[in-house]
């Protein structure tokens, strides 16, 4: 009897001490399980929070990449346009095309034509056998082409009348002659053939 009682007792530490150890295991896992959920939070917000970081970093450097080329792309622009400044400065007309062109338009002004077609012609070949800028060459040659055409036209038409007028003369047709010779004179006064032919031909008539 006294066993048996020893025996029950035994068996209900072994029983106790069973359950204090399951107790001591569940609560100890139950302790890791929390410690690792907390810091599984911790790293998920430290890894959001470098992110966020980074993403603002990458912002900063775009931003401040954009300023850096726009500040180059106005720079860039500035140096073109001082270059073009630069190259419309530096390319003049030379003096002997200028000097030519004044000369040929005081000869228009004055009325000496086939003296001004000559004077045109000769700026003409000037501006085009230059090492200006094919833009500036055909500036040039706009600027006289107006007068030069007119003086030329002037010229000829003057010579034709002075032509029938010789053709006249010749055939002794002397009034025929002389209407010729004033008709080129009406359009050219300065056309000095002219001018000496029909000084002749109303001397020879009498008519001086």
């Amino acid at each position: 009897m006294k066993i048996s009682r020893k025996t029950n007792l035994i068996t209900m530490i072994i029983i106790a001490a069973v359950l204090a150890a399951v107790l001591a295991f569940s609560g100890g896992c139950r302790s890791g399980d929390g410690q690792i959920s907390q810091e599984s939070t911790t790293e998920q917000g430290a890894a959001i929070e470098e992110t966020g970081e980074a993403g603002s970093e990458e912002k900063e450097a775009a931003a401040e990449e954009d300023i850096q080329s726009s500040g180059q792309e106005e720079t860039e622009s500035q140096e073109i346009v001082e270059t073009a400044e630069e190259v419309e400065e530096e390319v003049k007309v030379p003096q002997e095309i200028t000097v030519k062109i004044k000369e040929a338009d005081d000869c228009f002004e004055d009325g000496l034509y086939a003296e001004a077609v000559k004077e045109y012609r000769d700026a003409k070949r000037a501006i085009e056998d230059s090492e200006l800028p094919e833009d500036m060459k055909e500036e040039l040659l706009a600027g006289i082409d107006e007068n030069y055409q007119e003086a030329l036209n002037i010229t000829e038409i003057a010579r034709n009348h002075h032509s029938n007028a010789m053709t006249l003369d010749y055939e002794n047709r002397k009034e025929e002659a002389i209407a010729e010779l004033k008709a080129a004179l009406a359009i050219y006064p300065k056309y000095q053939a002219a001018i000496d032919a029909l000084d002749s031909l109303e001397a020879l008539m009498g008519l001086k």
